[in-house]
Formats: structure tokens, C-alpha cells, sequence
């Protein structure tokens, strides 16, 4: 499965969504490929830093440019998972991961200026479904105030419905000061103490929903994530993000 991060503009939380997603998954015993293709190489260093921890290591590699799909096409057999931390902005490297991964998770700060871009992504999104049908993406909330009635939360929420080909996560990422330390330190939240309960719940509901074997295709866009039915009807139990 090939899972990317990314967003039109920087500073949004790729990178901090990214390695959490690597660091559950390495943790549940999973390969897990990190592909850094952001030239800054934040998720580089995160990985870097990591193998100075007792944590379990994520193997990062740094890919840009003309080849990165090819390079993509190439490593995936060898992992059960690689996540990709993709730059910010429209770009060839956007073109190439859209028409490769299985889920797209897009985080955006509730503010007019993260939310006014998601328009050129939705219609990006919808081109690569042309020829990626099982393509599915994901707008989530981030950094959003820990106010529940908080205005711009409310009205960024409305905003990203909007969006034809972007589905709306059924999960706010707030912030939390946990979700900040834990990425320089080389872990995930999970991993981090002092423990944040409530950081810990909204990152394994993201992981959920990049990591369930299928998604339903019909109804709103805010709808969970359905696992895999075989034969007897009966569904399979979702991916839990280690403890």
C-alpha cells in the first residue's frame, strides 16, 4: 500500500503526520518504506534521529524528480507499506504519487489560505482517479483550536465538503503539545511521555483510516472507513495502532 502526504502549501503538518504513520506501522511489526520527497528532509532527520532511540527503525530513502514514480513503482513490492512525505505545491512528483497511491491524506490548518488551496488539489485528485480508480484521498483537519466551538474549525470543516474528490476525515487533529515534541525526538505519539491521551485517540483514528483494507465509495464524504468483506460476509478486524 502506498500511502502519501501532501498539500499545495508547506507548514500544514505533512511531515509530523507522515513519520507518526511510520513509526505506528514500524511499530506493529510492519516493512514500512519512508520516502522523503520534500527537499527541506525533515522526515529524513526524524528517521535519522530515531535510530538513536530503542524504537523500532524506519528505513527513509530521498526521492525528487522525473523518477521518483518509477523508483515508487520499483521499491513498493518490497514493503508491506511505504508512506510518502510529499513537498509542497503542484508539481510532476504530485502527478506521479496521485496515480500510484492507494490513500492520500492532505492535512490543512483552519485557516483561509490552507483551505482556499484544497481547490486545485480536488481537481488533481480527480484527474489521477481517471486512471487510478482505487485512489482515495482525505482532507484532515489539523493544528484545529482545542475550543470545540471554535468559529474557524467550524467554517474550514464546511469549506473542505466542498470539495467534490476530497473526502473529509471523520477525525480533528488538535493541537496538542505532544504531537509537536514527539517528531523531533524520532517517535510518534504513541511512543512519546509524557503520555497525551487524547493526542494518542485522534492519531490512531488517523491511522485507521489510512491503513483499513477498503473504504466505502458511496455516501457523504465524511463516511468511516469499511474493512475488506470476504466470502462469509463477515468483516475482517481494522488495523489497530499499537498501544
Amino acid at each position: 500500500m502506498i500511502i502519501a502526504v501532501l498539500g499545495e502549501k508547506g507548514g500544514t503538518g505533512k511531515t509530523t503526520l507522515a513519520t507518526n504513520l511510520a513509526g505506528l506501522r514500524a511499530t506493529a511489526g510492519q516493512q514500512v518504506l519512508l520516502v522523503d520527497a520534500d527537499r527541506q528532509g525533515s522526515a529524513s532527520y526524524w528517521a535519522e534521529h530515531r535510530r538513536t532511540t530503542a524504537r523500532p527503525a524506519v528505513t527513509c530513502l530521498q526521492k525528487f524528480g522525473r523518477a521518483l514514480g518509477r523508483d515508487l513503482r520499483a521499491l513498493a513490492p518490497r514493503y508491506d507499506d511505504v508512506i510518502v512525505d510529499v513537498a509542497a505545491g503542484d508539481s510532476p512528483d504530485l502527478e506521479a504519487i496521485l496515480r500510484l497511491a492507494t490513500r492520500v491524506l492532505i492535512p490543512v490548518q483552519p485557516a483561509g489560505l490552507d483551505v482556499w488551496t484544497l481547490g486545485l488539489l480536488d481537481a488533481r485528485v480527480a484527474e489521477a482517479q481517471a486512471v487510478n480508480p482505487t485512489l482515495l484521498a482525505f482532507v484532515i483537519l489539523n493544528r484545529a483550536s482545542t475550543n470545540p466551538r471554535d468559529r474557524d474549525t467550524h467554517d474550514a470543516q464546511q469549506a473542505m465538503a466542498a470539495c467534490g474528490h476530497l473526502r473529509v476525515a471523520p477525525v480533528v487533529l488538535r493541537e496538542r503539545v505532544a504531537i509537536k515534541r514527539a517528531t523531533p525526538a524520532g517517535l510518534s505519539v504513541q511512543e512519546y511521555t509524557p503520555r497525551d491521551p487524547k493526542a494518542i485517540t485522534e492519531l490512531a483514528q488517523v491511522y485507521q483510516l489510512a491503513f483499513a483494507e477498503e473504504t466505502a465509495t458511496d455516501g457523504d464524504s465524511t463516511r468511516q472507513p469499511r474493512a475488506a468483506r470476504g466470502h462469509t460476509g463477515q468483516r475482517p478486524r481494522r488495523p489497530a495502532p499499537p498501544q
